[in-house]
């Protein structure tokens, strides 16, 4: 197969504003250097524009070149730019492959964001999937998780776009020869010590084909619990500026079970800012709705039986579930999620003038006037920041309409030990905050409603 069809692949993705303007993700391996080439046909005969990105991890010495090659490729072609992104700072000693894609993704984001591009085009293929849902698998995913990566996903604030999760990286790659054009190879993709290559290595065309088929059916289920799920987010929840969400449950027999999984897990995931969404079963629920939960998941939760972590990912104190970085507390037929202050890392040193993302939720600015910007750090409030803003302060939190778990997950200026600021309960000066979750609270076209303007597809503040 030598011919690609990018119209029609594009056609699911949509709709698309007229000229559209795409960002791509270009390394200048085969499956993104076809990407970027079928989406420069596309735009063109939309009169539109395309965003070549290309990100430089700083892992290999050969990178800036690479870099420079794809620059080189695309800069013949009209209504095409190319930008070179870098990952500067320390990289971790473990876990490199993970760390580099989240930099990667917060680093193509940010700068799609801040120059109001909403769509941004990745190259997982077919084999991408079938490699990521055996991965899933041997890590105990339920259903939702089976279903795959999905084709279209809200994430960092961009509509995160894969077009050629149909199509097989051998399609890709004759379509590139049969034009004359070479592909770079990046020879980590040839390295066991990674998950994924192993993976790789372990899958052959017929397991691989069962597992996209196994996808391809529970990816129906999923779009259409998330769908619904979405639709009562809309109408019945509320997420607060203060980094929580609120929503009224729905009685007995009302929904499925599923899509009430469903609307937790994606609510979970924007709250927590974490890459993937805990599981939810029917011990989850029937903690949050005792009198109303009397069934059991469909017949595809049996897909994969699994454990909870052992470690202590989902607990009951008094009442309230802690799972997934999150606090579920159901109080009169009204749940609130809740970021898990605990669960926030430690305290990020910052200076006088700095701006940028805190814990997956907040975008934070750091005023420059403050009169002592060295030993500056941000980090959550906890039960030390709440004494200060008593003791210090003055503030008498008793009746303030920000619940306490939400308060102990707020974000705040330190210096040292001693609390500088702390803008939703107008403790001090020097910090400025407003919610931009990684995670849109849900998926489908649906807008929740927010305490304050929205923000969550809205531009990085100048």
């Amino acid at each position: 197969m030598s011919e690609l069809d990018i119209a029609k692949l594009m056609a699911p993705l949509g709709p698309f504003e007229r000229p559209p303007s795409i960002a791509v993700a270009v390394s200048g391996g085969s499956d993104s250097l076809g990407l970027g080439l079928l989406l420069a046909e596309w735009v063109r005969e939309r009169d539109g524009r395309l965003i070549v990105l290309t990100v430089d991890h700083g892992l290999r010495a050969e990178a800036a070149a690479e870099c420079a090659r794809v620059a080189e490729i695309f800069a013949a072609i009209p209504n095409c730019s190319t930008h070179i992104l870098r990952w500067d700072g320390e990289k971790p000693a473990r876990g490199i492959q993970a760390a580099a894609r989240r930099a990667r993704y917060r680093l193509l984001a940010d700068w799609c964001r801040a120059r109001g591009i909403l769509h941004l085009a990745v190259a997982h293929t077919a084999e991408d999937q079938a490699e990521t849902i055996a991965m899933r698998n041997d890590h105990g995913s339920g259903p939702a998780g089976l279903a795959g990566m999905a084709a279209v996903r809200p994430e960092w604030g961009v509509r995160l776009l894969r077009p050629l999760l149909t199509v097989s990286r051998g399609a890709i790659r004759a379509w590139l020869v049969a034009r004359g054009q070479a592909w770079l190879e990046d020879p980590s993709n040839d390295l066991t010590k990674f998950e994924r290559v192993r993976i790789r290595q372990g899958l052959d065309a017929a397991q691989s084909g069962r597992l996209l088929d196994l996808a391809a059916e529970l990816g129906v289920q999923r779009d259409a619990y998330e769908h619904d799920a979405a639709r009562l987010l809309a109408e019945r929840g509320l997420v607060h500026d203060g980094g929580y969400l609120s929503i009224d449950l729905p009685r007995r027999g009302e929904v499925e079970v599923e899509m009430l999984a469903s609307l937790l897990r994606q609510a979970m995931l924007a709250m927590s800012g974490r890459d993937y969404p805990p599981q939810v079963d029917d011990l989850v629920l029937s903690l949050l709705m005792p009198e109303e939960f009397h069934g059991e998941l469909p017949e595809a939760q049996s897909v994969l039986t699994y454990e909870l972590d052992p470690r202590g990912q989902q607990l009951r104190r008094g009442g309230v579930v802690s799972l997934g970085g999150c606090i579920l507390q159901s109080v009169r037929g009204r749940l609130h999620v809740f970021r898990e202050a605990a669960a926030i890392g430690g305290r990020l040193p910052v200076a006088g003038g700095w701006s940028g993302g805190w814990d997956n939720r907040f975008y934070l600015k750091v005023s420059k006037t403050l009169p002592r910007s060295e030993g500056l750090a941000i980090g959550a409030l906890g039960e030390a920041g709440l004494r200060q803003l008593v003791d210090r302060f003055g503030i008498r939190l008793k009746r303030h309409p920000i619940p306490l778990p939400a308060r102990r997950a707020l974000p705040a200026l330190w210096h040292g030990e001693h609390l500088v600021c702390q803008p939703h309960l107008k403790a001090g000066e020097g910090l400025a905050a407003r919610l931009q979750p990684r995670h849109t609270v849900t998926t489908c076209g649906f807008t929740v409603a927010v305490g304050r303007p929205h923000t969550i597809y809205s531009s990085v503040p100048g």
